[in-house]
């Protein structure tokens, strides 16, 4: 099956001065909607493609898309100050559309499932653009409790909380607050492996980074090797 897909990358042009905060500002609304639309496209892997790069930079030179390997490339309109006018919700919304703009068309020529695409604009317009993953709900052993992980993100922040379920009520646990990582953020793999240790324990891991925490509901104390490192800003 190859590589599963990874991302959707917009390398749009920008009126700020690359690395400066206002640019960073940006980069992180663009990023923050683009790991949105991925994530609501719920695992779905268009046929051989395991990244699509946007590139309006290319958008009067280019006459058709580009595939190269598992990556394909695509240059719709993108008009920079027409964007920085915009206030941050108009923003979200002309990201959102150039990024379905781009899946509908590539859709249409690489034959891919378009009803993604369109469930994956429609859901995030329904639900205003809030960033919410709840994984599935797991019993505890002696299945009197419910453990549950789910991440929240803004267009900074990640936040991996544990929803508990015991009898009639629901606890609320901060496992980790850590920077975001967009499309690549080891919450999920961490939400996506959560886990009871036993009938008062649960939490998350990641094998493959060696990160891992728990919350004890007998001791009301979190255990683990959380400490993320705080990497450069990269678009």
């Amino acid at each position: 099956m190859g590589a599963p897909f990874s991302d959707i990358t917009l390398y749009t042009p920008s009126i700020f001065t690359s690395e400066t905060p206002e640019y960073w500002e940006e980069k992180s609304l663009i990023n923050f909607i683009s790991d949105l639309y991925v994530q609501k496209m719920y695992n779905y892997k268009p046929p051989h493609i395991s990244r699509i790069t946007i590139q309006p930079a290319f958008h009067e030179t280019w006459n058709r898309t580009w595939k190269n390997g598992a990556i394909v490339a695509i240059a719709p309109f993108f008009d920079c100050e027409a964007f920085a006018a915009l206030d941050k919700k108009g923003k979200y919304k002309y990201i959102l559309d150039i990024i379905q703009i781009s899946t509908l068309q590539l859709s249409e020529e690489y034959q891919w499932d378009k009803h993604v695409f369109e469930r994956a604009y429609r859901e995030i317009l329904e639900n205003d653009y809030e960033f919410k993953i709840a994984y599935p709900k797991k019993f505890s052993r002696d299945r009197k409790k419910l453990g549950q992980a789910v991440i929240e993100k803004t267009e900074t922040r990640t936040v991996l909380n544990l929803y508990f379920e015991i009898g009639d009520g629901i606890k609320v646990v901060r496992l980790f607050e850590k920077q975001n990582s967009y499309w690549y953020d080891i919450a999920y793999e961490m939400a996506k492996n959560s886990k009871w240790l036993d009938n008062n324990s649960f939490g998350a891991f990641s094998k493959r980074r060696e990160k891992f925490g728990y919350y004890s509901l007998q001791d009301d104390l979190i255990t683990g090797k959380l400490d993320f490192r705080e990497y450069e800003r990269r678009s």
